[in-house]
């Protein structure tokens, strides 16, 4: 038995196998190409390089070392039996010395498409114990603890899978079909320039040297863009993990190990991107991310880390028919989309087992958009040819309106005593749904269109009793247009619409984020007492294309009989 060190801590337990290589778990040392490998006695060896990993299997297999330590036998996994006793051995972080927990095996489940092989056991494994073995009462290894569960069960990979690797490993050959992520070893640049396509669309760049504790971001891009800096095992330094890159990181975030900035986008735009750095980063090249698919292809992928989002491509026809198969260790979510689609028309698939059976409603190059939910690792992805009868595309809703610039819903506000009404596109409906203060309706496109509807009680805005609060003074005390995310916000054209009733409407374009972002917004106050916010808006280059839609919308907010485009 050995523990496993990446500098000054314990990152997890490991052992001896044939050629004097050392076996544990891939996430114990990923992404770190060396780490110390310390025996029982205490002796230690330092630098130990990784010689390859197997993340579908989460297995990494460092050395070979100089030792007369005895290696492990394996057992064969196919001759145990569920309710056989078995031993959990390795280093919890909350002990000096090595633990034993001894329980019971509860079943072998197969992952036919990796080759892979999972032991699960009723037996208490502790955090630091990752990469220990599992053993029989014959002390032979049946499996390497590689997760815990909270129910007091474990999960190991099968011995038969360690086996295996050390084969192909002897034979000169990769662990593992998904490769083994072995970071470079690259200084690194203090500059990045490179492109952002597509929703989703993520670049990873991870430093090392941390001898300064700190680091300073600066980013030359659209505030929609977005970036997260994390540590190796997940843990970033500021919630939530994600910010938009209009404000660089700047202080003291991080301790020994190594550490990932990851910018990405969340709408379905191009956006270049530059990035200067007070350290020095290295680019990592995902070899899943961008891939293009034919039917009749299976990719072996890894989440490298707990932010990765992996997009394929594949060209389709109109009524062409195909099913996608995902499967992993760990809860995956995949969406298939097309450039133009709807929101609601997505569609998506979550578990550690999900498949999608879909017809190809036009001729596109269609996006599957994957990502983990929570935790890294390993994962398969097939695409082949379906034969089912049916569609998968969503149908409009009954309640669908036409309109000349595309279908729409109605939103009501208010039935009495006069209906207030407002239409919204249906082509931006199911998106994004933000949890924003005031908002009676949050929809957000693919590509950042948004509607924001909300209504007030005005006593609720009144720093007085029987303050008068005009409709300037109710946008800016409106709590939905003070909690959506837009910054840095002015008004560029402004104008008011008296209604029969006497009381005015007013509408006013703006900008926000530095001028990417552009707006439209309509205000109304009901007798005085209750007031109605209307928020439309996206990325500038966006919203301008948009700009014919927002404006119909806005001519149908209606109270009553009366409409905005009558006062138009």
């Amino acid at each position: 038995m050995v523990k496993i060190r990446i500098g000054d801590f314990n990152a997890g337990s490991g052992f001896v196998v044939e050629g004097s290589y050392i076996v544990t778990a891939a996430h114990v040392v990923w992404p770190n190409t060396v780490a110390d490998v310390v025996f029982e006695n205490g002796v230690e060896h330092k630098d130990v390089p990784v010689v390859t990993s197997d993340h579908l299997a989460d297995l990494a297999f460092l050395g070979p070392i100089s030792t007369s330590a005895p290696h492990v036998e394996f057992a064969n996994v196919d001759n145990e039996k569920e309710g056989d006793s078995i031993f959990v051995i390795g280093y919890p972080e909350s002990a000096d010395g090595l633990f034993v927990s001894a329980g019971y095996l509860q079943r072998v489940n197969y992952w036919r498409d990796a080759d892979v092989a999972d032991v699960h056991s009723r037996a208490e494994a502790r955090l630091g114990m990752s990469g220990g073995p599992i053993v029989n009462d014959d002390s032979e290894v049946v499996g390497v603890q590689v997760q815990i569960y909270t129910n007091g069960s474990s999960r190991g990979t099968s011995s038969n899978v360690v086996r295996n690797a050390l084969k192909r490993i002897a034979n000169g050959e990769e662990a593992s079909p998904a490769g083994s992520r072995l970071l470079p070893k690259d200084q690194g640049v203090y500059e990045h320039n490179f492109a952002l396509r597509g929703r989703g669309d993520t670049e990873t760049f991870f430093f090392r040297d941390l001898s300064e504790a700190s680091i300073s971001i600066e980013f030359e891009t659209s505030p929609h863009a977005e970036y997260a800096l994390f540590y190796e095992n997940g843990y970033t330094n500021f919630r939530p993990a994600f910010r938009s890159t209009r404000s660089g990181l700047q202080d003291s975030c991080c301790y020994y190990g190594t550490w990932f900035v990851v910018v990405r986008q969340r709408y379905d735009l191009e956006r270049e991107v530059a990035v200067k750095t007070s350290l020095p980063l290295v680019q990592y090249d995902d070899p899943d991310d961008g891939r293009q698919l034919q039917l009749g292809d299976t990719v072996y992928a890894v989440f490298d880390t707990i932010n990765d989002v992996d997009r394929y491509t594949i060209d389709l026809k109109r009524g062409q028919r195909v099913g996608v198969r995902i499967e992993s260790l760990h809860e995956a979510v995949t969406t298939l989309e097309y450039p133009g689609v709807a929101p609601y028309e997505t569609v998506s698939v979550r578990g550690t087992l999900g498949e999608i059976e879909y017809q190809a409603p036009v001729d596109a190059e269609y996006v599957f958009v994957t990502q983990p939910n929570g935790e890294k690792g390993g994962y398969t992805l097939s695409v082949f040819e379906a034969g089912f009868t049916g569609s998968t595309t969503s149908k409009k809703p009954a309640d669908t309106i036409e309109s000349p610039v595309g279908d729409m819903l109605r939103h009501t506000f208010e039935n009495s005593p006069l209906a207030v009404q407002i239409e919204y596109p249906l082509n931006i409906t199911g998106g994004d749904h933000a949890e924003i203060l005031g908002a009676a309706l949050f929809e957000q496109g693919l590509r950042g269109q948004t509607v924001a509807l909300g209504k007030g009680d005005m006593k609720h805005l009144r720093r007085e009793p029987n303050e008068d609060i005009p409709l300037d003074l109710f946008v800016l005390r409106s709590p939905l247009v003070n909690g959506l995310p837009v910054f840095s916000e002015r008004v560029t054209a402004s104008r008011e619409i008296v209604t029969p009733t006497g009381a005015p409407i007013l509408i006013e374009d703006f900008e926000a984020d530095e001028g990417h972002t552009k707006g439209v917004r309509l205000a109304y106050i009901h007798e005085g007492e209750t007031g109605f916010i209307v928020v439309f808006y996206a990325p500038a280059d966006v919203f301008d294309e948009w700009r014919p839609v927002v404006d119909y919308c806005i001519g149908s907010f209606s109270i009553g009989d009366y409409s905005v485009a009558d006062g138009m």
